[in-house]
């Protein structure tokens, strides 16, 4: 079993004005359509998340009451997540849309998954679960989860062989801008140590995903980082071929 990540940049153009990326998007669900194996998806949003961030002042993931214009963001999401869901259907994938907010929760400000026998159910049927980063209710206002903790939460439920990270990059680098092609538990140590935080990326940009990835190294799953605008690398890797990414080996 797989759990896959697919960034917003992997489905969405950069920019001030939310627009979906159909070509990019087709391509990715074309590589998925070719997986012979269970998968749960999620995705991030891109263009469709980060200018409201920007523009309403919750970079730090969270929205005051009042703060931000949030029924209207949410029906921007839900639209982004619509199509996408379109996009993996028209390649033969048997997504069925599992929004955000109806498997997950936040208690106490952690994200708790809810509805694990649903996801079970549509997992058993050959069904792929496709759930959304979203803004959650929390308090008194709402709080956005990114993507990579939502992966990371439903890995760390159903245990993949594999987690699937496919971001803006060709994987993580090192000095000079070099990918790095594999990790174990002490080498991504090491990289967080040099990970600086985006202050300028509501889900903590590769900070926040290596946070991510520390936990799932803890908790035995492999994660693999490839640029999502080339999935065919993750056909490769799965094939045993040489793919461009990195492969973070739990122990």
């Amino acid at each position: 079993m797989l759990v896959i990540k697919a960034g917003g940049s992997s489905i969405t153009r950069a920019g001030q004005k939310p627009v979906f990326d159909r070509r990019a998007a087709a391509r990715l669900a074309a590589a998925i359509a070719l997986l012979d194996e269970p998968l749960i998806l999620t995705h991030g949003t891109g263009s469709y998340g980060k200018p409201p961030a920007v523009r309403y002042g919750y970079l730090d993931g969270r929205i005051r009451r009042g703060a931000a214009p949030v029924t209207e963001i949410k029906a921007s999401l839900r639209e982004l997540h619509g199509l996408f869901v379109a996009e993996l259907l028209a390649a033969g994938v048997k997504a069925v849309s599992c929004p955000g907010c109806e498997v997950f929760a936040l208690k106490r400000g952690r994200l708790v998954l809810s509805a694990t026998r649903r996801l079970s159910s549509l997992l058993a049927r050959g069904c792929v679960p496709v759930v959304n980063s979203d803004l959650f209710p929390c308090g008194g206002g709402f709080r956005v989860v990114s993507s990579d903790a939502i992966a990371a939460e439903l890995a760390a439920a159903f245990k993949p062989r594999l987690a699937v990270f496919f971001t803006a990059a060709q994987g993580l680098t090192g000095p000079g801008g070099k990918v790095i092609g594999e990790l174990n538990a002490a080498g991504l140590k090491l990289f967080r140590k040099i990970c600086r935080p985006s202050p300028g990326d509501v889900s903590g940009g590769m900070a926040g995903k290596a946070a991510e990835l520390a936990r799932l190294n803890a908790l035995g799953v492999d994660s693999f980082i490839a640029d999502g605008r080339r999935p065919g690398e993750l056909l490769k890797f799965l094939s045993g071929g040489r793919a461009c990414g990195t492969l973070v080996r739990a122990e």
